[in-house]
């Protein structure tokens, strides 16, 4: 399971101990952090981000964090934590990756277990488990037992990463890897008395043994993850021992005991409703699955709707808080750069003894002060792009939120009508929409990822698409990747488009055109890029075709980029569509 927050009510330890790097902080000052930090911590552990983000904005008014220092690092770490709760893991990833080069620089063998194990973390949730496995491990290898220095907080301990590591293997399914490293988790938590990391590690215990059909040894592990999660009050954790013990009572067909489980999980979940939405909805799931089991229509409804409040609020409040945190970079970066230049004036005013210390001091602050106004136009094209990712975020999941709140309401009508069937498809209409958006929503989360700026990046994301899409109708893909396209580079325009103009045509080759053959073939020359989709199936008419959106938003897509796009399609011969995109 996750690492906990960081906690930052040690914070001033912190700030006092960078007193040989930073200037000495007056008493006033020293309190003015401690509040902000106190308020900071208040919003953090009621999930209210934004809030709390703003209030270590005003802590860099005091202290400086440019410089590698362990400061710098908690505040690299704290900014990637924001990102992992509010599901930004590929900007997460990269804030992970600069707490690893400051802890390397620091050569600091806690810091270095922390960072590894956030990458970790950011890699799993990305699906990419051979990669967070590989970072769980070497976060093992630096990793040790508290006691730590009294300078640090409370960062990623050995029960943390053996439970990731656990975590990553259950879902690479190799299970009995997972039983190994759950059961190693346990006993590092064991050892310094950590109660939520004894529940989490009989927790993954459960989940691994009711996988492996074990369903003796994961009743059991689920009932101690029970027992531990009350001693130590981290009702999460509880929460789903009830689900576990459900799932288990139903696989040996115990209705009435699923029941129950399920009633104690509702009755916890009633009366601590701040309880984490990631935990929550795990619940939720297994209780669906439940009653699906057992045809019980009216706990059904009622755990649906529940989920839905829950999904709908979550992204409500994650679409504002995401909001917010890009837009505070900038000011907070404006902010830094009133100080820093006021310092900068303050030193020229006090070097005026001699001409040529004026002078070299005069040339110093006009070489300081172009430097970082680069810096400074860097900072706001960034806020700029911040900007844009969150309008894309808004208009992408406002309209498909819009739509399952209105099938919502529909189906409402349709419970009361006692019109079953209907019911079930507006159902499933939820289902794709909700499933449609976290489709969008990785497709924008990869199209700002600088580490996937390059062609054969995005045709290899595309060419998984497309064979997943044209596994289902047993349609042959034919897809002609030189290995040298390697070396191209693309906007973040160019390469969303692209990718979104390809998607669509071979989403229409397989939904409407009922070919057996696709061909996707790729060429490079003078700087342009080529890219041609070629079906052999039934074609289509221009005219009939421009009732829909689909052709429209590729045509804009391409026009966006400056790019040509021809589409030629006779009835019964197949389509062929040609981008050329030039490559600057």
């Amino acid at each position: 399971m996750s690492c906990r927050f960081l906690t930052i009510l040690l914070f001033p330890v912190l700030v006092l101990a960078q007193r040989n790097s930073n200037s000495e902080l007056e008493k006033n000052d020293q309190d003015f952090v401690l509040k902000a930090f106190n308020n900071a911590d208040h919003y953090m552990n009621s999930d209210h981000y934004d809030s709390a983000q703003l209030w270590l904005n005003k802590i860099y008014l005091k202290v400086s964090y440019r410089k590698p220092s362990l400061f710098s690092y908690f505040l690299t770490s704290r900014q990637a934590e924001v990102y992992y709760y509010n599901n930004l893991h590929e900007l997460g990833l990269q804030e992970a990756f600069k707490g690893e080069n400051i802890a390397s620089i620091l050569k600091d063998s806690i810091l270095m277990a922390d960072a590894c194990n956030f990458i970790g973390l950011f890699y799993m949730n990305n699906n990419k488990l051979n990669n967070a496995v590989k970072y769980f491990k070497r976060a093992l290898n630096f990793a040790h037992q508290p006691p730590y220095p009294s300078k640090y907080i409370d960062l990623s301990k050995p029960h943390h990463i053996y439970g990731n590591l656990a975590e990553a293997f259950e879902k690479l399914k190799k299970l009995d890897s997972a039983v190994y490293y759950s059961r190693e988790s346990l006993k590092e938590a064991k050892e310094i008395i950590a109660k939520r990391g004894i529940a989490t590690a009989y927790l993954n215990l459960g989940s691994a043994f009711i996988q492996k059909n074990s369903n003796d040894s994961a009743s059991k592990y689920f009932d101690l993850t029970r027992i531990a999660a009350m001693n130590g009050q981290d009702f999460d954790v509880e929460l789903n021992s009830y689900s576990g013990l459900a799932s288990c009572a139903a696989r040996t067909n115990e209705k009435i005991i699923a029941f129950n489980h399920l009633k104690k999980g509702f009755s916890l979940l009633k009366r601590y409703p701040q309880l984490n939405d990631f935990y929550a909805l795990i619940f939720l799931e297994t209780a669906i699955e439940v009653y699906r089991k057992y045809n019980s229509q009216a706990d059904l409804i009622n755990t649906l709707e529940l989920k839905n409040q829950i999904q709908t609020a979550t992204y409500a409040r994650n679409n504002t808080q995401i909001q917010t945190l890009l837009l505070t970079g900038l000011k907070n970066e404006k902010l830094i750069f009133n100080l820093e230049l006021a310092k900068a004036e303050n030193k020229q005013s006090l070097a005026n003894t001699r001409v040529y210390v004026l002078l070299l001091t005069l040339l110093s602050i006009i070489i300081a002060f172009i430097a970082y106004r680069y810096y400074a136009l860097q900072r706001l094209r960034l806020a700029n792009l911040r900007s844009k990712i969150s309008q894309d975020l808004h208009d992408e999941v406002g309209a498909t939120l819009s739509g399952i709140a209105m099938y919502s309401y529909i189906t409402k009508e349709q419970i009361k009508n006692e019109e079953h069937v209907a019911v079930n498809n507006s159902l499933d209409i939820i289902k794709d929409n909700a499933g449609e958006m976290v489709s969008k929503l990785n497709d924008i989360v990869w199209a700002v990822n600088p580490h996937e700026d390059n062609l054969l990046s995005l045709l290899e994301r595309l060419k998984d698409f497309a064979a997943q899409l044209v596994a289902v109708k047993e349609i042959e893909l034919n897809f002609n990747i030189p290995e040298s396209l390697g070396v191209l580079k693309l906007s973040m325009e160019q390469r969303k488009n692209v990718y979104l103009i390809c998607k669509e045509g071979i989403n229409n080759a397989v939904k409407y055109s009922d070919c057996k053959h696709i061909i996707v073939e790729v060429y490079h020359q003078n700087k342009m890029i080529n890219i041609q989709l070629k079906d052999d199936g039934n074609g289509f008419l221009p005219d009939e075709a421009r009732k829909g959106n689909g052709l429209t938003n590729m045509r804009n897509r391409a026009k966006e980029i400056n790019a040509v796009l021809n589409i030629a399609c006779n009835i019964g011969l197949g389509t062929k569509i040609n981008l050329s995109c030039k490559i600057t």
